[in-house]
């Protein structure tokens, strides 16, 4: 069910929810021992409403802001810093990690046995996944190889017979240095020699600058051994076709068609038919929000938490 759009979700988010940390180091510069109120931090600061309150959330968590139950702002203490860096930096590993997951070509079981430390369990394959039974997948399509995809499949055989493993970047390389295969088709043929069972991926990692970058290896199999141009093999490609193209080329929707439901009936005249006294007034709307904000107020005081805990103030001019 994974997509490459769904990286994009999840850049969005954790855009949103950790903002630049430069952004919190220009707050906490403002920030003085006496409290003053949000608002007028924020125009100094002349920074989105949004980015503002989710920058100031984060660094009251880490301990750089006190915030006091009357949206009051005071400078906490300044080893805020590094607490805020290494939780965004596990939350992008979460979300590497997970992506690599579904982009794996290796059996899902397994690699999720192997996930939580059981080596023993993780050497036998589930034989039911995408990975293990393609022709039995029901979100995934499949087809042929092309003959470029098969003379691939031969490249790296024959480079691969020379040295134990290799990083799948740097065989790529190797085979394809002017990009004659993009990397993505690269890797989708090595995920279907692994289906064939001639190859074999494993995910690892290497240290650089203190940091943990993932890569992933391959190596052939012992069947691989034995294969020539003569030996006919199934090669199964993922069909990473668009939606609209797999319509086009099986002359028919890719899912079936919705029921049309019964037209709704047209509202619009009993609407505006209604006197303008049935309706709210803005004055109206203002005194449900002061009374909204009153109450948060209240609730904030009572439990000894920053309001913006208790019911965001910007939620009421959505």
């Amino acid at each position: 069910m994974h997509s490459y759009a769904d990286r994009h979700t999840h850049d969005f988010f954790f855009a949103r929810d950790y903002p630049d940390v430069r952004v919190l180091d220009g707050i906490f510069a403002r920030l003085r021992s006496e409290p003053h109120e949000k608002s007028e931090l924020q125009k100094h600061l002349r920074l989105d409403s949004d980015l503002f309150e989710k920058a100031l959330e984060k660094l009251w968590i880490h301990g750089g802001a006190v915030l006091e139950f009357g949206d009051n702002a005071s400078r906490g203490q300044k080893e805020w810093r590094e607490s805020y860096i290494a939780q965004g930096e596990q939350k992008r590993t979460q979300i590497e990690q997970m992506i690599r997951y579904a982009e794996s070509n290796q059996c899902r079981m397994s690699s999720m046995v192997r996930h939580f430390g059981d080596l023993a369990d993780a050497q036998q394959a589930c034989g039911i996944c995408d990975f293990c039974a393609p022709a039995r997948c029901l979100a995934q399509r499949f087809r042929t190889a092309t003959e470029a995809e098969r003379e691939a499949l031969f490249n790296v055989i024959a480079a691969l017979r020379s040295c134990e493993v290799k990083s799948t970047g740097r065989l790529h390389h190797e085979l394809y240095p002017n990009g004659q295969m993009s990397r993505n088709a690269f890797e989708e043929v090595l995920g279907a020699m692994a289906r064939a069972g001639l190859v074999q991926l494993s995910d690892t990692n290497f240290e650089k600058d203190g940091k943990q970058i993932p890569y992933r290896r391959v190596n052939l199999t012992r069947a691989a051994h034995t294969v020539d141009k003569s030996t006919p093999i199934a090669l199964i490609m993922k069909n990473t076709a668009p939606a609209s193209a797999k319509r086009r080329a099986h002359g028919k929707a890719a899912f079936p068609r919705k029921r049309k439901l019964a037209p709704v009936p047209d509202m619009s005249a009993a609407v505006n038919s209604q006197s303008t006294s049935e309706r709210p007034e803005n004055g109206a709307n203002s005194r449900a929000e002061a009374m909204l904000r009153a109450w948060r107020l209240e609730e904030a005081r009572r439990r000894g938490v920053p309001a913006f805990r208790i019911f965001s103030g910007e939620s009421g001019r959505r």
